[in-house]
């Protein structure tokens, strides 16, 4: 369930980049003007750079290591008896 929901979020990110990025730079494009192109230009820098620094911040030594071991899984006990939801 856990990799469906992993799924789920990273098909809806890349589709909502997958549709807004192409309609957004052809708008600029069609528009003819040089100074709203390079500002399209600066907007998708600045959102790369957000990026990384979210990367940087929420960093994770995940590399060889499963998922488990990562994070804890939904369905797992948590230490008072409850289960997670």
């Amino acid at each position: 369930m856990l990799a469906v929901a992993i799924s789920v979020f990273y098909a809806a990110g890349t589709g909502a980049g997958g549709v807004v990025g192409p309609a957004l730079f052809g708008m600029l494009i069609e528009s003819g003007s040089r100074g709203a192109l390079s500002h399209g230009y600066l907007l998708a820098a600045a959102l790369m750079c957000a990026a990384a620094i979210v990367a940087v911040v929420l960093w994770v030594d995940a590399e060889r290591r499963s998922l488990e071991h990562v994070a804890p899984p939904l369905s797992s006990e948590t230490g008072n008896g409850d289960e997670r939801r």
